[in-house]
Order: structure tokens, then C-alpha cells, then sequence
């Protein structure tokens, strides 16, 4: 039997709900979030949104592409 089975399975905290902008996201850059009690770098799911989130705003989180969260407004949603 393998230690994975042994132990079971882990899997990583979901990354999906709702966070609030910190640094501005824009289309042509990365912004900031604070989510899940931490700061992350973030920016728009959808590469051709051509919005601004601005500072204390509310984004949904809809994923993760390494350490960046991938956010969309909570408006579109």
C-alpha cells in the first residue's frame, strides 16, 4: 500500500469566492487581492476584459495559475 493511500488524499484549499481588491487589476496588468485571510497577486480571467477592479472593490475568485488568483468582477459573475 502506498503513503498517499495511507494518509489519504489531500487536495489544496479551494480557490473560489469572493475577495477584495487591494491594488488595482486591469486588463494590461496584474493587481492584488486579499482573500482567505492573505494578500495575492491577481488578475482578470478573461484576457480580453478590458474593466478596472479598483481598491475596495469585491472580486470573485475563480481559480489559480500558480500564486496569481484568477479573478473576475463580481458583477459579470
Amino acid at each position: 500500500m502506498s503513503l498517499k493511500a495511507l494518509l489519504g488524499k489531500s487536495e489544496p484549499a479551494p480557490f473560489k469566492g469572493t475577495g477584495k481588491v487591494e491594488r488595482t487589476i486591469a486588463h494590461d496588468h496584474s493587481g492584488r487581492v486579499y482573500f482567505q485571510a492573505t494578500y495575492w497577486p491577481a488578475k482578470f480571467c478573461d484576457t480580453a476584459c478590458q474593466l478596472k477592479a479598483f481598491p475596495g472593490e469585491s472580486i470573485k475568485i475563480v481559480g489559480r495559475q500558480g500564486l496569481t488568483l484568477l479573478v473576475s468582477l463580481t458583477s459579470q459573475a
